[in-house]
């Protein structure tokens, strides 16, 4: 996840939170449920990082501990832990030992879940770059072309495809702060209409068109400013879910199965 653009909820929590690893904190009163109270809490936290804004406070899995969840942006929140009393403020996973599970993560996961309305997906579904597989189960995808990561989820996919289990709808999104040459990649792709194939393996052309800077541009802006998606690897499924980074093949197909 580290090549996710800036603003992606993991780099953000990374540097957020390790400068505010048990600092201690001022003395704060404790609600009925052994928790600092929410107002209580939001001032200790202004006073630290300015602009967030605590959503909710409550009991963590692990006894003593209480879970603060905090609004990032419009699309993201972020988890932290703190002490009964609001004394210290922890950052990091809770990781359940016996049933290997990152309970952390998995939260994470639930309450930055994001769906697309079907207005959405339909604009989403015109943007397709690159079309790949005859499957009726479509997933859509927004790429960078030199993101490692994204190299990793084509691989995936272009597997799938090959067994005709899925299709793939690519959207190009070139980060230029991460990946200086993205951009020149995404528009020769688009001028010399290359596949799925060539985007694997990594094509660029000196055809930098006007056509496709056009389209490259209407990408950015229409991803990036109208859905809020700033992060590459990103699937998008049928039923609006909006998912970034990796995703392993029995959750893709789940889409499906149900």
């Amino acid at each position: 996840m580290k090549n996710l653009k800036i603003l992606n909820l993991k780099n953000f929590l990374t540097l957020f939170f390790s400068l505010l690893f048990f600092i201690s904190c001022k003395n704060v009163s404790s609600s009925s449920n052994n928790c600092p109270k929410k107002e209580d809490m939001q001032k200790i936290l202004d006073s630290i990082k300015p602009g967030l804004k605590i959503e909710k406070i409550k009991k963590s899995p692990v006894p003593g501990l209480c879970e603060v969840i905090v609004k990032l942006s419009e699309t993201q929140k972020g988890i932290f832990y703190t002490d009964s009393q609001g004394k210290y403020i922890i950052s990091g996973s809770i990781f359940d030992i016996k049933n290997f599970r990152n309970l952390t993560q998995e939260k994470l996961q639930a309450i930055n879940k994001r769906f697309l309305s079907q207005d959405e997906l339909s604009k989403l579904d015109k943007m397709a770059d690159i079309v790949y597989g005859n499957s009726k189960n479509v997933v859509y995808l927004i790429t960078d072309p030199d993101c490692p990561y994204c190299r990793r989820a084509e691989s995936i996919l272009n597997k799938m495809v090959s067994e005709g289990k899925i299709t793939v709808k690519v959207i190009l999104l070139p980060l230029e702060g991460l990946h200086s040459d993205a951009k020149a990649k995404a528009i020769s792709l688009i001028c010399d209409k290359k596949g799925f194939k060539e985007l694997i393996e990594g094509y660029k052309s000196s055809n930098q068109c006007e056509i496709g800077k056009k389209k490259i541009h209407k990408n950015i802006k229409f991803l990036i400013k109208e859905l809020k998606i700033r992060a590459t690897p990103t699937f998008v499924f049928p039923d609006g879910e909006v998912r970034s980074g990796l995703i392993n093949e029995t959750y893709i197909m789940s889409k499906f199965n149900s």
